[in-house]
């Protein structure tokens, strides 16, 4: 029996780069089977955009914000698998057919690939060197090992990389493709940009400490 992938994303006022972002998804060669949008109150275009593609699981909340509604996302996802796209990223076309085969090759719980950044300068596109792709734009995960180390959290900025070092402290098997297969965009708006985000991280650098201190006890 074929197993199945939920991608998720959650979307707010994402009506520049959304299309772009759900045409990299739909292109996949090995299709995600459930795609699931969670529109966080959007004010803009957000909805008119996700009318225009009918197979989409399309939610539509009061703003709650990015981990709330991700984990809403989760909630509903009846794939075995998971990955996550956010609505201005990309992938590349091979995404899930490489992870799934990679994850089942190598008997791991969940797999990352590397990313790279990208942004429009003077009208072309410019791609940074790749990275490991240790955020949720990177990871494809059986949903059951997800689940085992529980939905993220939803008070900090960066939940991610918290979720990410307590799957690792929990003992969950991870492997890396070198393959560049999820493209980060960087622009005037994103949430990982700006004095607040950086200020958040010292919040999420104690938590990372905390949690360590309870997994050595």
């Amino acid at each position: 029996m074929n197993k199945k992938i939920t991608t998720v994303m959650a979307v707010y006022n994402g009506e520049e780069y959304l299309a772009e972002a759900i045409e990299s998804v739909l292109a996949q060669t090995h299709p995600s089977d459930e795609i699931i949008i969670i529109n966080d109150g959007s004010t803009d275009g957000t909805l008119d955009i996700l009318n225009n593609y009918p197979e989409l699981k399309v939610q539509t909340n009061a703003n709650q914000g990015l981990w709330k509604s991700l984990n809403h996302g989760i909630s509903m996802a009846t794939g075995d698998y998971l990955t996550f796209i956010d609505s201005d990223d990309l992938w590349h076309k091979d995404k899930n057919k490489l992870q799934l085969q990679h994850m089942q090759n190598l008997n791991c719980d969940m797999s990352f690939c590397h990313l790279q950044n990208f942004a429009s300068v003077d009208g072309k596109i410019a791609y940074t060197e790749k990275q490991v792709g240790t955020m949720q734009l990177g990871l494809f995960i059986e949903k059951s090992k997800f689940m085992k180390v529980g939905y993220f959290g939803t008070s900090l900025v960066a939940e991610a990389m918290i979720w990410f070092q307590k799957a690792r402290l929990m003992g969950l098997r991870e492997c890396s493709l070198d393959d560049v297969l999820a493209y980060r965009r960087c622009h005037a708006t994103n949430m990982t940009r700006g004095s607040t985000f950086n200020d958040g991280l010292v919040d999420v650098a104690r938590e990372l400490i905390r949690q360590r201190k309870l997994f050595n006890k």
